[in-house]
């Protein structure tokens, strides 16, 4: 979070979510308690809400803090699963070890709440944002060129030409990436460095090397100090850029939607507020039997559940949405504190992709959802994405204009669909190759993905023709941010063999809802039309 305010209302969150867990504990200890007041005839029958109870503590207490607590509740949980397999005589001692065990039980919450400690290890997570990029260079020719593109679209640049300058800036603070030379004049060789490549991977900032010359050595190297990514002179400018939007979108935490499939209700809150404070937006499900419809309108890019419940298995919930061509390939990772390997394996094959155990701490749980959530992201991107642009396809940005549509429809909030085309695109590639129509295309598109909001959607059309969509977005603000995308590119300059040169581009803007829009394709025919008005009226405008 980025503020200390954000700081604040985050722990706050938290603490606010482990005093309501500890205001039912006692309740949730009696519904254990309930087997000690009948006859040992009859206790058999209650073994089943005894589980049930027991295996939600036993995940619950741990990652509230109370590691001892679920430790006990897990004991619990397997002592009754073991006496349900036993006959009548086996099962009198084993009972008389499960009531014992639920009297500890009650003692120990008694100790824990009279004491008002916690057990270590139950870290909060807290993701800083971070958004700013170094650079380590002494071409001053490559410097001009880079700081003049990052700042075009908005990136916060701060330069060194040495290492020591380097590393006594990051003793006291860290950038979200550091773009590096592998050979400085001053200096040697980048990876000479250990302390200062160490210091980056302890203060989490990402790492991407430029060098002048190709070799497996040096990239061995680049991947020992976990470089993102390796770029050969001459530098591809618009391919770095995109990169490093990438990259910060990662580092910010801004790695998609979670939907939440777990019927302790604390729980799930707790697991929300988790993946909320590194950026990830969190659904939990309101109630199973409406699962499709919620995972349709929500449209997650992982789903994150509980393996027992007490109305379907997790297995079984797999297994439904499994049934889903639309839903074949969402990753979906059960979070359970089942340790039983086999049983892990076995509910897997409906249809699982992960497992986590739990109790987890915060950041082990942060850490474990952000790594899955990038695997599945980037598999997503190369289905979706196009290669060039790195924006979703045509086909992709359609469906994200269908979606909105919809949701507008139900919510009656506005949405708008901006059509962009490049200006006179035909002349930049006949007077200056292909390969430079390309430079000014992926240029936009950096544009466009670094300006539009988490929950707008960019997307390339056609050729130098994208698409925006725009939720909870009236025709006047969408007009706005277009504005502002047409003086930003506008400005930014291309420089060919010492060719100067600028692009424009032509824009135009539908929003619903509307009495004469009754369907996406409708609103998309309508934002075509009016950037076909903005190209009649003499283009570099919007309609």
């Amino acid at each position: 979070m980025s503020s200390s305010k954000s700081k604040l209302d985050l722990s706050s969150a938290f603490s606010a979510l482990r005093l309501r867990f500890e205001q039912t504990l006692a309740e949730r200890a009696a519904n254990l308690q309930v087997i000690l007041a009948v006859a040992d005839s009859e206790a058999a029958a209650l073994l089943p809400s005894v589980i049930n109870e027991a295996h939600k503590l036993a995940g619950a207490c741990g990652t509230f803090g109370f590691a001892t607590l679920g430790s006990l509740a897990r004991q619990i949980e397997q002592l009754a699963v073991a006496v349900q397999g036993k006959n009548s005589s086996e099962q009198l001692y084993s009972l008389a070890q499960l009531k014992h065990l639920l009297l500890e039980f009650d003692v120990a919450i008694s100790t824990a709440l009279q004491s008002g400690q916690q057990d270590a290890g139950n870290s909060m997570v807290s993701i800083a944002e971070n958004s700013s990029i170094w650079l380590l260079l002494d071409d001053q020719h490559l410097i001009a060129e880079l700081t003049g593109q990052l700042h075009a679209f908005g990136h916060d640049v701060t330069l060194f030409s040495d290492f020591d300058s380097c590393l006594r800036q990051l003793q006291k603070t860290a950038p979200a990436v550091l773009f590096a030379d592998t050979d400085l004049k001053r200096g040697g060789s980048l990876f000479q460095q250990k302390l200062l490549l160490e210091s980056l991977i302890k203060r989490h900032s990402r790492l991407m090397v430029y060098s002048t010359t190709d070799s497996f050595e040096l990239r061995i190297k680049a991947a020992e100090y976990r470089a993102a990514a390796f770029f050969i002179s001459p530098l591809n400018i618009p391919d770095m850029v995109t990169s490093i939007g990438e990259m910060l979108e990662e580092s910010i935490g801004k790695t998609g939607r979670v939907f939440i499939v777990e019927d302790d209700k604390l729980l799930a809150e707790h697991y929300a507020l988790v993946l909320s404070s590194m950026g990830v937006e969190t659904q939990i499900v309101g109630r199973i039997r409406n699962i499709i419809d919620e995972l349709t309108r929500f449209q997650p890019d992982l789903i994150l559940m509980d393996m027992y419940m007490p109305e379907f298995s997790g297995a079984e919930v797999a297994g439904l949405i499994r049934q889903y061509k639309s839903l074949k390939r969402l990753p979906i990772v059960f979070l359970s504190s089942e340790t039983n390997k086999t049983l892990q394996i076995k509910a897997m094959a409906h249809g699982a992709d992960d497992f986590i155990t739990k109790p987890i701490d915060d950041i082990q749980l942060a850490q474990a959802i952000k790594v899955r959530l990038a695997r599945s992201l980037q598999i997503k991107n190369l289905i979706e994405k196009d290669s060039l642009t790195a924006l979703i396809k045509h086909s992709a940005i359609k469906e994200a204009a269908e979606l909105e549509f919809e949701r507008s429809e139900r919510s009656q909030k506005p949405v708008s669909v901006v059509m962009l085309d490049i200006d006179h695109f035909k002349k930049v590639n006949d007077n200056y190759g292909h390969a430079v129509g390309d430079l000014v295309i992926t240029s936009l598109a950096t544009l466009l993905r670094k300006r539009i909001r988490k929950t707008d959607r960019a997307g390339r059309y056609g050729g130098e023709e994208f698409m925006l969509v725009l939720p909870d977005c009236p025709a006047e603000q969408a007009k706005v941010l277009a504005s502002q995308l047409l003086i930003a590119f506008a400005t930014l300059q291309f420089n060919i063999n010492d060719r100067p040169f600028s692009c424009t581009f032509s824009a135009g803007i539908a929003a619903a809802p509307a009495s004469n829009i009754t369907s996406a394709a409708e609103l998309i025919n309508a934002a075509d039309d009016a950037l076909y008005r903005a190209k009649r009226a003499g283009r570099n405008q919007i309609a």
